[in-house]
């Protein structure tokens, strides 16, 4: 027989797929690693153009955007990431439903980009146990409650040290098709340190958060001990501080 046209035995088949196999399966990790490692890189990207565009609104107007601003009397809602209208009230709408226009956002002005800086690359927006709030996707960070209406000049601490914005979610539990057996997350637009509360800090970079601190700077942070949302414990939905600290926020 021809050398040229020898087939595969069985034997070196099998043997060939194997290999193949075996080198998949050490890639395999390698090629996850990467991923997420692009996946950081994007989010770290992001944060910091929001810390860019945060620091604009501040030169404008001499301190951090609100949380909210009724306005029409009521009947619609400037929320900081985009305006509600008409407003639902107690978040009674069905999910996905509530209209917002992500172009009258306070930040818009200063990044005018939609679905870009605001959208975390590794917050899964297909999951089925995603629960949507509003007509479009809405911010996957959260800026630092504790400094709504604030001027920069009242931070106690170096801006080094102290959270602008950071990978934040809220773990719904009551709102359907939401429940108790049934918990769902959604994008939540900011963190704090409050124990009274629930956390709203997402550790959903390989266990940590990517933090933005006042000066600019990005970094990924552990989960504080304690603090974790025990009502799904694998969303990894916790807080940057342990309870009743607050030397991360002001």
């Amino acid at each position: 027989m021809n050398a040229r046209n020898r087939a595969f035995t069985l034997i070196e088949l099998l043997v060939t797929i194997g290999i193949v196999a075996l080198l998949g399966a050490l890639l395999l990790p390698a090629l996850r690693q990467a991923r997420y490692a692009a996946q950081r890189g994007i989010c770290t990207s992001n944060l910091r153009q929001l810390g860019l565009a945060t620091h604009m609104y501040v030169d404008d107007f001499g301190k951090f955007f609100p949380y909210q601003v009724s306005l029409n009397g009521g009947a619609d809602m400037l929320w900081y990431f985009g305006l509600e209208s008409p407003y639902c009230s107690g978040g009674a709408c069905p999910p996905a439903s509530r209209p917002l226009d992500l172009t009258r956002a306070l930040l818009f002005p200063y990044h005018r980009k939609q679905h870009g800086i605001e959208v975390c690359p590794s917050y899964d927006y297909t999951s089925p146990k995603w629960r949507q709030k509003f007509d479009k996707i809405t911010s996957g960070y959260g800026f630092n409650r504790l400094q709504f209406l604030k001027s920069p000049s009242q931070l106690s601490n170096s801006p080094s040290a102290v959270v602008c914005f950071a990978d934040a979610a809220n773990i719904n539990t009551i709102q359907p098709p939401a429940s108790m057996s049934n918990p769902m997350l959604e994008e939540f637009y900011y963190v704090h340190p409050f124990h009274t509360e629930i956390p709203t800090t997402h550790f959903r970079h390989g266990g940590r958060a990517m933090v933005l601190m006042m000066d600019g700077h990005v970094e990924p942070m552990t989960m504080a001990a304690g603090t974790l949302d025990s009502r799904w414990p694998s969303a990894n939905v916790a807080r940057l501080n342990p309870n009743g600290d607050r030397s991360l926020f002001e």
